[in-house]
Protein backbone atom coordinates (compact mmCIF):
# COMPACT_ATOMS: atom_id res chain seq x y z
CA UNK A 1 0.00 0.00 0.00
CA UNK A 2 2.65 2.64 0.79
CA UNK A 3 4.80 1.42 -2.52
CA UNK A 4 1.53 2.96 -4.30
CA UNK A 5 0.47 5.27 -2.38
CA UNK A 6 3.19 7.05 -1.36
CA UNK A 7 3.71 10.38 0.56
CA UNK A 8 -0.83 10.90 -0.25
CA UNK A 9 -2.88 10.79 2.47
CA UNK A 10 -4.13 6.96 3.17
CA UNK A 11 -8.07 6.31 2.82
CA UNK A 12 -8.55 4.74 6.19
CA UNK A 13 -12.28 3.96 5.03
CA UNK A 14 -11.00 2.32 1.85
CA UNK A 15 -7.70 1.38 1.50
CA UNK A 16 -8.15 -1.21 -0.70
CA UNK A 17 -9.83 0.32 -3.02
CA UNK A 18 -7.28 3.23 -3.09
CA UNK A 19 -4.33 1.18 -3.27
CA UNK A 20 -5.94 -1.27 -6.31
CA UNK A 21 -7.18 2.13 -8.41
CA UNK A 22 -3.56 3.76 -8.22
CA UNK A 23 -1.99 0.31 -9.13
CA UNK A 24 -3.81 -0.36 -12.31
CA UNK A 25 -4.99 3.04 -13.51
CA UNK A 26 -7.38 4.27 -14.82
CA UNK A 27 -6.80 3.47 -18.53
CA UNK A 28 -4.85 0.39 -20.00
CA UNK A 29 -5.75 -3.36 -19.99
CA UNK A 30 -5.62 -4.25 -16.63
CA UNK A 31 -7.53 -0.98 -15.72
CA UNK A 32 -10.77 -3.57 -15.23
CA UNK A 33 -9.23 -4.72 -11.97
CA UNK A 34 -9.92 -2.19 -9.75
CA UNK A 35 -13.57 -2.02 -10.58
CA UNK A 36 -14.04 -5.72 -10.11
CA UNK A 37 -11.83 -6.21 -7.11
CA UNK A 38 -13.77 -2.96 -5.87
CA UNK A 39 -16.81 -4.59 -6.40
CA UNK A 40 -16.00 -7.42 -4.65
CA UNK A 41 -15.11 -5.60 -1.48
CA UNK A 42 -18.69 -3.61 -1.94
CA UNK A 43 -20.60 -7.20 -2.01
CA UNK A 44 -18.60 -9.04 1.02
CA UNK A 45 -19.33 -5.38 3.16
CA UNK A 46 -22.76 -5.87 2.06
CA UNK A 47 -22.82 -9.66 2.99
CA UNK A 48 -20.64 -9.12 6.25
CA UNK A 49 -22.97 -6.35 7.77
CA UNK A 50 -25.82 -7.96 6.85
CA UNK A 51 -24.56 -11.26 8.59
CA UNK A 52 -23.79 -9.17 11.83
CA UNK A 53 -26.77 -7.07 12.23
CA UNK A 54 -28.72 -10.20 12.38
CA UNK A 55 -26.80 -11.50 14.83
CA UNK A 56 -27.13 -8.46 17.12
CA UNK A 57 -30.79 -8.13 16.93
CA UNK A 58 -30.95 -11.54 18.38
CA UNK A 59 -29.44 -10.67 21.27
CA UNK A 60 -32.07 -8.54 23.49
CA UNK A 61 -34.08 -11.30 22.21
CA UNK A 62 -32.49 -13.65 24.14
CA UNK A 63 -31.83 -11.56 26.99
CA UNK A 64 -35.77 -11.36 27.30
CA UNK A 65 -36.33 -15.07 26.80
CA UNK A 66 -33.62 -14.36 30.65
CA UNK A 67 -35.99 -11.96 31.84
CA UNK A 68 -33.20 -9.56 31.90
CA UNK A 69 -34.87 -6.87 29.39
CA UNK A 70 -38.71 -6.66 29.16
CA UNK A 71 -40.47 -9.30 27.06
CA UNK A 72 -41.61 -6.37 24.25
CA UNK A 73 -38.17 -7.68 22.60
CA UNK A 74 -38.97 -11.40 22.39
CA UNK A 75 -42.51 -10.40 20.22
CA UNK A 76 -42.23 -12.44 16.94
CA UNK A 77 -43.88 -10.66 14.04
CA UNK A 78 -46.76 -12.94 13.15
CA UNK A 79 -45.75 -13.99 9.70
CA UNK A 80 -42.39 -14.19 9.58
CA UNK A 81 -41.54 -15.17 13.32
CA UNK A 82 -38.22 -12.50 13.29
CA UNK A 83 -38.13 -10.74 17.11
CA UNK A 84 -39.25 -7.54 15.05
CA UNK A 85 -39.01 -5.50 18.35
CA UNK A 86 -35.75 -6.41 18.84
CA UNK A 87 -35.04 -5.43 15.02
CA UNK A 88 -36.22 -2.51 15.04
CA UNK A 89 -34.43 -1.24 18.42
CA UNK A 90 -31.30 -2.50 17.10
CA UNK A 91 -31.53 -0.45 13.98
CA UNK A 92 -32.49 2.77 16.15
CA UNK A 93 -29.25 2.39 18.22
CA UNK A 94 -27.80 1.75 15.17
CA UNK A 95 -28.65 4.83 13.13
CA UNK A 96 -28.33 6.85 16.55
CA UNK A 97 -24.51 5.66 16.98
CA UNK A 98 -23.81 6.50 13.15
CA UNK A 99 -25.52 10.00 13.39
CA UNK A 100 -23.53 11.00 16.30
CA UNK A 101 -20.39 9.91 15.21
CA UNK A 102 -20.86 12.24 12.15
CA UNK A 103 -21.64 15.24 14.14
CA UNK A 104 -18.86 17.51 13.63
CA UNK A 105 -16.43 15.82 11.54
CA UNK A 106 -14.89 14.33 8.86
CA UNK A 107 -15.99 11.10 7.21
CA UNK A 108 -12.15 9.29 8.14
CA UNK A 109 -12.73 10.52 11.74
CA UNK A 110 -16.27 9.39 12.13
CA UNK A 111 -15.29 5.65 10.32
CA UNK A 112 -12.61 5.52 13.21
CA UNK A 113 -14.89 6.57 15.76
CA UNK A 114 -16.94 4.33 15.48
CA UNK A 115 -14.51 1.55 14.85
CA UNK A 116 -12.00 1.76 17.60
CA UNK A 117 -15.30 2.46 20.00
CA UNK A 118 -16.16 -1.39 18.67
CA UNK A 119 -12.54 -2.35 19.53
CA UNK A 120 -12.20 -1.11 23.12
CA UNK A 121 -15.77 -2.94 23.32
CA UNK A 122 -14.05 -6.29 22.28
CA UNK A 123 -10.81 -5.32 24.47
CA UNK A 124 -12.84 -4.93 27.24
CA UNK A 125 -14.78 -8.41 27.03
CA UNK A 126 -11.02 -9.80 26.39
CA UNK A 127 -9.56 -8.32 29.47
CA UNK A 128 -12.14 -9.75 32.06
CA UNK A 129 -11.68 -13.04 30.10
CA UNK A 130 -7.98 -13.26 30.35
CA UNK A 131 -8.03 -12.04 33.40
CA UNK A 132 -10.01 -15.26 35.12
CA UNK A 133 -6.63 -17.66 35.08
CA UNK A 134 -4.86 -14.87 36.84
CA UNK A 135 -6.99 -13.30 39.48
CA UNK A 136 -10.61 -15.44 39.33
CA UNK A 137 -11.97 -18.29 39.98
CA UNK A 138 -10.01 -20.09 37.75
CA UNK A 139 -6.80 -18.72 39.25
CA UNK A 140 -6.04 -21.95 41.58
CA UNK A 141 -6.90 -24.59 38.98
CA UNK A 142 -4.64 -23.41 36.16
CA UNK A 143 -1.50 -24.60 35.06
CA UNK A 144 1.63 -21.79 34.80
CA UNK A 145 2.03 -22.05 31.16
CA UNK A 146 -1.65 -20.97 30.78
CA UNK A 147 -0.96 -18.14 33.10
CA UNK A 148 1.38 -17.02 31.09
CA UNK A 149 -0.58 -16.74 28.40
CA UNK A 150 -3.20 -15.31 29.75
CA UNK A 151 -0.82 -12.36 31.16
CA UNK A 152 0.37 -12.26 27.43
CA UNK A 153 -3.47 -11.68 26.32
CA UNK A 154 -4.15 -9.32 29.20
CA UNK A 155 -1.23 -6.88 28.40
CA UNK A 156 -2.48 -6.96 24.83
CA UNK A 157 -5.80 -5.92 25.36
CA UNK A 158 -4.40 -3.20 27.76
CA UNK A 159 -2.27 -2.25 25.36
CA UNK A 160 -5.56 -1.89 22.59
CA UNK A 161 -7.87 -0.20 24.96
CA UNK A 162 -4.89 2.84 25.51
CA UNK A 163 -4.43 3.06 21.84
CA UNK A 164 -7.90 3.12 20.43
CA UNK A 165 -8.35 6.55 21.93
CA UNK A 166 -5.91 8.22 19.83
CA UNK A 167 -6.94 8.68 16.04
CA UNK A 168 -4.84 7.91 13.14
CA UNK A 169 -6.17 10.28 11.27
CA UNK A 170 -6.66 14.19 10.88
CA UNK A 171 -9.12 14.78 13.31
CA UNK A 172 -10.53 18.57 14.64
CA UNK A 173 -9.58 17.70 18.33
CA UNK A 174 -7.79 15.04 19.70
CA UNK A 175 -9.33 15.61 23.03
CA UNK A 176 -12.63 15.69 21.69
CA UNK A 177 -11.90 12.39 19.85
CA UNK A 178 -10.47 10.55 22.99
CA UNK A 179 -14.06 12.03 25.05
CA UNK A 180 -16.22 10.68 22.46
CA UNK A 181 -15.03 7.27 22.62
CA UNK A 182 -14.52 7.18 26.36
CA UNK A 183 -18.37 8.62 26.56
CA UNK A 184 -19.77 5.79 24.11
CA UNK A 185 -18.13 3.09 26.38
CA UNK A 186 -19.17 4.15 29.75
CA UNK A 187 -22.61 5.08 28.62
CA UNK A 188 -23.14 1.68 26.75
CA UNK A 189 -21.58 -0.44 29.69
CA UNK A 190 -23.69 1.90 32.78
CA UNK A 191 -26.73 1.43 30.27
CA UNK A 192 -25.96 -2.44 30.02
CA UNK A 193 -25.91 -2.62 34.28
CA UNK A 194 -29.02 -1.32 34.85
CA UNK A 195 -30.69 -3.42 32.08
CA UNK A 196 -29.28 -6.07 33.44
CA UNK A 197 -30.22 -5.15 37.55
CA UNK A 198 -33.52 -4.44 36.14
CA UNK A 199 -34.11 -7.87 34.88
CA UNK A 200 -32.55 -9.39 38.50
CA UNK A 201 -35.28 -7.43 40.19
CA UNK A 202 -37.95 -8.79 37.55
CA UNK A 203 -36.75 -12.40 37.83
CA UNK A 204 -36.70 -12.06 41.85
CA UNK A 205 -39.59 -10.63 41.66
CA UNK A 206 -41.79 -13.26 39.71
CA UNK A 207 -40.39 -16.11 42.36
Amino acid sequence: MLEFVGNQPIDVIGPIPQTFRLAFGNTGGASWVAPFAIFLLIARAIASASLIFTGLTRLPMTASWDHLVPAWFSRLDPLRRTPVNSILFIAVVVMLLILLSMLGVREQEASQLLSNASVVHYAIAYVALFALPLVGALRPRVPGWLKVAAAAGLFASLVSLLIAVYPIVDVVSKAAYATKIASVVLLTNAAGVLLYRAGERRRKAGQ
